[in-house]
């Protein structure tokens, strides 16, 4: 298996170390798999009221991640534009669905790792670059997902005098962070001449990861349309939400549905684990007094999210194992495809 990662040694230098890669996220998953097991085993009224759920409500779930999926896709397409790359809305929809399921079922973000070999075997597409539009997905992801929770708070703050003063820290620290990341930019390149061997190949790549995302940054009318797509994957991450707390019989109000989404998205931060597996559901725990839902209610709807995922993402994945009879699973995430 190892084969398939040859080349892609400028983007483990900068994604994950190499131990983190190989070993870490492999057993956290294992241990966190085998925590929700024994919490299953311990709380079996869990299954029974996740499985109780209304179809309607799974199908319309299901229904808005595609559309997740699809904007997605059009980030995709949008940012490899930026670079003169030109690619079919099938295909980035395609490379979208085929990146969360590596990224959701399989650990060592597998889907970042197919999507940037396909996109330099096809497109040519350097893998410094292919960082610049991963990072600046998620720059812009956080950018929002903070402002969004940090203005929320306020808003609550001023209407019920209730401030949960450690999260709202949280959510402008994160803010200014991605502030930083999109208006300061450092130049590298007189440390490439002073740096030799691996050293220089870690500076030069660094380098060029740098002047792509200022290309993103410095392309006014795609970085809003970006800012825009992202927002509206935020808000229908806050629909799902919604769905999901109607769907269990708890009565929440949109102010704690929207905390909830942002803490959900900002969990990424923390991303050694498929789908931040754990990561996700130990953020909520900490916070769960300001959102007003319990442990149980956590649980419930980390198994009700996630055994939605799995199932959508499971029959995507069959369903293009079917249609496609030239993939398979090793050409899908080894970044095999013609």
């Amino acid at each position: 298996m190892r084969k398939g990662y040859n080349n892609l040694d400028n983007i483990d230098i900068l994604i994950n170390m190499k131990l983190l890669k190989k070993y870490i996220s492999p057993i956290l998953t294992v241990l966190v798999l085998m925590l929700f097991g024994v919490y299953l085993f311990k709380n079996p009224e869990i299954l029974v009221q996740v499985t109780s759920v209304r179809w309607i409500y799974i199908v319309f779930i299901m229904l808005i991640y595609l559309s997740i999926f699809f904007l997605e896709g059009i980030f995709i397409l949008i940012t490899l534009k930026i670079f003169n790359k030109d690619i079919s809305i099938k295909e980035s929809y395609f490379l979208s669905i085929v990146s969360r399921i590596g990224n959701y079922l399989l650990p060592m973000r597998a889907g970042a790792i197919f999507r940037a070999t396909y996109l330099k075997k096809k497109y040519n597409f350097e893998y410094s670059k292919f960082l610049s539009t991963l990072y600046g997905y998620y720059i812009i992801y956080f950018l929002l997902n903070s402002f969004i929770g940090m203005s929320v708070l306020i808003y609550r703050y001023i209407n019920t005098k209730v401030m949960s003063s450690s999260l709202l820290l949280f959510f402008f620290a994160i803010f200014m962070a991605m502030l930083f990341l999109i208006f300061v930019r450092v130049s590298w390149g007189k440390y490439i001449k002073t740096s030799k061997g691996i050293l220089s190949k870690i500076v030069s790549t660094i380098d060029r990861f740098i002047t792509g995302w200022s290309l993103i940054v410095k392309d006014k009318m795609h970085f809003m349309i970006l800012l825009l797509l992202a927002l509206g994957n935020i808000m229908l991450n806050i629909l799902v939400g919604y769905i999901e707390f109607f769907a269990i019989g708890k009565s929440i109000d949109f102010i704690g549905v929207i905390i909830y989404t942002c803490i959900s998205g900002l969990s990424l931060l923390i991303s050694v684990t498929p789908g931040s597996l754990g990561i996700r559901e130990a953020s909520f725990l900490i916070t769960s007094q300001s959102i007003g839902i319990t442990q149980k209610e956590i649980m419930q709807l980390a198994f009700l999210d996630r055994g939605i995922m799995f199932i959508l993402l499971l029959l995507l994945l069959i369903f293009i194992l079917i249609f496609n009879k030239k993939l398979s699973l090793k050409k899908i995430f080894l970044g095999k495809e013609n």
